[in-house]
């Protein structure tokens, strides 16, 4: 409920002060309401949707309309969205060369890993990069980690962390998001026959979101 009215007061308050005192602010005050009002917006039509997904995955409608996509494709896609919705979000991609595209239903992994990065991006410390990696785990699955150098996420609750409205104290669980992100993404991903995991980041600072997806083919 918090996170629905956040965005709303934004919006009402910044529309009341533009309906007014709109005639007496400078053109400047007057674009940051306008930017005010259009960010919050799209704030809440993203919590709109975790919601709407949250609901698909829980009633079984989700369906796959599967299609050939590019790894650099749909991770591309994902960190473009980031880049436009996290302001100053920073993100480091490798991409391991010769990757064979994927058979899945694109809309649905993109989502799934804006999801991810977007967690990793907001509890990043300020000047520190988000790092999307991908490659083969084996013949048959893809793995991307998506890794940040956060506060990182006690082992204890690295498994409940993907628990609808979980709470902790890092994660997309704590005073940003409706504590869906991680869920619908390992929702998503499940779909597809894959995983989501948290492990630790590297020498033990931040957070490694793993996610793994078997390489599918068309019947």
């Amino acid at each position: 409920s918090h996170d629905l009215r956040s965005p709303l007061a934004a919006i009402i308050g910044s529309a009341s002060s533009l309906q007014h005192y709109g005639a007496r602010m400078d053109g400047r005050d007057r674009d940051a309401l306008l930017d005010t009002i259009r960010l919050e917006g799209q704030r809440l039509d993203r919590y709109i949707q975790n919601l709407l997904d949250m609901t698909r995955l829980g009633h079984g409608g989700l369906k796959l309309n599967r299609d050939w996509i590019g790894v650099d494709e749909v991770v591309g896609a994902a960190v473009e969205r980031i880049r436009k919705f996290v302001p100053g979000a920073t993100v480091d991609v490798g991409i391991e060369p010769g990757l064979a595209p994927l058979w899945v239903h694109p809309a649905l992994v993109e989502q799934a890993l804006f999801n991810v990065i977007e967690n990793a991006a907001k509890f990043s410390p300020p000047g520190q990069a988000v790092r999307v990696h991908a490659a083969d785990a084996s013949d048959h699955a893809l793995q991307i980690d998506v890794v940040d150098e956060g506060p990182g996420i006690p082992e204890a609750d690295r498994a409940r962390i993907f628990d609808m409205f979980y709470s902790v104290e890092r994660g997309d669980r704590g005073q940003h998001g409706t504590g869906l992100g991680l869920t619908i993404a390992q929702g998503m991903i499940g779909a597809h026959g894959g995983t989501v995991a948290a492990l630790p980041g590297r020498d033990g600072r931040g957070t490694c979101i793993r996610i793994t997806l078997p390489r599918t083919v068309p019947d």
